[in-house]
């Protein structure tokens, strides 16, 4: 299966069943006319439109899809400052620990259902249990056999960034399956405050993603960013994301008394 395949399968997942069901044949020939690989704009219409089509969906849904959608963000943000020789203070404390807090939330929101269906013995519970445990162990086999793989190669070369690429398309693919079977069980309202602590850290954690940027802009030159991309372009993407993530957790808000 090529890259371009592996990516149009993992956008087309983000979106509701109900909606794959109804249009993803269509959507995803069409993201292959387009060659999406190619236009991250794209890409990220794509990811902002599976947002904007979760809009129906329970609120337990939409918070975590906004989770996963977070999670992608975080890591991205994670490797776009992973040459930051001020890491680990100002805005990258604060992004990190509003990221826990809403993380936390998220957790307890989600594990009382969890741990009741499990323990009910829900066959399509167990099922879905497993997805991340597999996806995870299967992304970090791929992983470590594309570090030996690219092993000795140049930071930015082909086979370099070839191999990063698969190891993104994957985890974000993994992501997007722990969030599609988890969204198809727990389908109770979250509570209020769980909701709003989460969405209230994502908040604080896009702000402090978009400060650092400008704070760290006129120290970055060349192709050091996501899939060596410049660095304004990743920064953005990362920006933009989890804004998205934010305002579909906030959602919720909007019906809550």
């Amino acid at each position: 299966m090529s890259m371009d395949s592996l990516l149009i399968r993992a956008l087309v997942a983000c979106y509701p069943a109900g909606w794959r069901d109804r249009y993803g044949e269509e959507y995803a020939q069409l993201l292959a006319d387009l060659r999406v690989h190619r236009r991250p704009a794209l890409i990220l219409n794509s990811l902002l439109g599976s947002v904007r089509a979760h809009g129906g969906e329970a609120s337990m849904t939409k918070l975590i899809w906004a989770a996963g959608l977070f999670t992608v963000a975080g890591i991205g943000f994670a490797k776009l400052a992973e040459d930051d020789a001020d890491a680990g203070h100002g805005m990258d404390i604060l992004l990190v620990t509003a990221a826990a807090v809403a993380s936390t939330a998220v957790l307890t929101a989600v594990l009382p259902d969890a741990v009741a269906l499990l323990r009910a013995r829900d066959a399509r519970a167990r099922r879905c249990a497993a997805v991340p445990v597999a996806g995870t162990l299967f992304w970090y086999a791929l992983s470590r056999l594309v570090v030996a793989v690219t092993d000795g190669y140049p930071v930015h070369s082909t086979a370099n960034l070839i191999g990063f690429a698969l190891i993104a398309v994957t985890g974000i693919g993994v992501v997007a399956a722990t969030a599609a079977t988890a969204s198809t069980v727990l389908r109770r309202e979250p509570a209020r405050p769980a909701t709003l602590i989460t969405a209230g850290g994502m908040a604080v954690a896009t702000v402090a993603a978009l400060v650092w940027g400008v704070q760290e802009r006129s120290a970055w030159t060349g192709d050091r960013g996501i899939l060596a991309t410049p660095f304004v372009p990743s920064w953005l993407l990362v920006v933009l994301a989890l804004a998205a993530a934010t305002a579909l957790a906030s959602r919720p808000l909007r019906r809550q008394p």
